[in-house]
């Protein structure tokens, strides 16, 4: 019987002292919420026990909030400084504070529906609003042409704008850009043409570089063909020169004689009588 009560006194034990243990893990912090309310303590990745026996009516339950650095890529329309519309994406990192004062406000500010506070909620509660009034008031203040000879200014604007408003709340932003950024229209139509112009024009000019070539080429032809036949005339020239001074009456009588062909002139006196005229 001893042993039946000792037993059922360490039954009993274990009953009131039981709980149970539950992990905060990585990229969240924890905290608990107990009958009283919030308790105070913020409790990084780790195992975090709560005091939830059969006699504790209301049950200790662990809430965890997303610590973990997230890219965002928030898009947004501008009206420029010359009345025409940009669309655009403002680039950056973000994530939820490690101020553990701002923590714990955060814990009483945001709905726990699903137990936890993820970067994402808590970027479209307290600072989408703010990246995107403060994105059109720095763009807006610049026209379409200057916004690409622009954008490392642009850049540096926006962190400069957003950092400062953003602080005391519990969202962290970082390496802010500008980015994917779309013209209007009309101007997209207006630089292809500009485009299509200037490739015109360098085809207008590649072709007039081969017109020239060709005919300096055909020019290069004409000139040695002219040299030739100007060598060859000038042979010619001085091949009859030097025939003409060689000759002389009595050379030209003789070259006469040369093409005699030995029949002898007819006259009256009578076929057998041959005579040779001289002058």
């Amino acid at each position: 019987m001893k042993k039946i009560v000792l037993v059922l006194m360490l039954v009993l034990s274990a009953l009131v002292m039981s709980g149970c243990n539950e992990t905060v893990p990585a990229g969240y912090v924890g905290k608990i919420m107990g009958k009283n309310g919030w308790e105070p303590e913020v409790y990084p990745p780790s195992k975090v026990w709560l005091a939830n026996n059969i006699w504790n009516i209301n049950h200790e339950k662990l809430f965890l909030v997303q610590t973990t650095t997230q890219k965002f890529v928030q898009p947004i329309k501008v009206l420029l400084k010359d009345k025409l519309t940009l669309n655009a994406a403002i680039v950056f990192r973000g994530r939820i504070t490690q101020n553990k004062k701002v923590l714990n406000a955060l814990f009483n500010d945001m709905p726990m529906n699903d137990n936890i506070v993820r970067t994402s909620e808590v970027y479209n509660t307290y600072g989408k609003m703010i990246v995107l009034n403060t994105a059109r008031e720095v763009i807006s203040k610049y026209n379409v042409d200057e916004v690409n000879k622009n954008y490392e200014r642009i850049t540096e604007e926006l962190y400069s704008a957003i950092k400062p408003k953003l602080k005391g709340l519990p969202i962290d932003i970082s390496d802010v850009t500008i980015g994917d950024i779309q013209y209007p229209k009309i101007v997209t139509e207006a630089i292809e043409k500009a485009k299509q112009r200037r490739m015109l024009i360098e085809q207008e000019k590649a072709q007039v570089q081969i017109d020239v070539t060709k005919a300096k080429g055909r020019e290069q032809v004409a000139m040695a063909e002219y040299r030739v036949k100007m060598l060859q005339a000038k042979q010619i020239r001085d091949f009859n020169k030097m025939i003409a001074s060689g000759l002389t009456p009595d050379l030209i009588e003789l070259k006469k004689i040369e093409k005699w062909n030995g029949v002898l002139p007819s006259t009256t006196l009578g076929s057998n009588t041959s005579f040779i005229v001289t002058k």
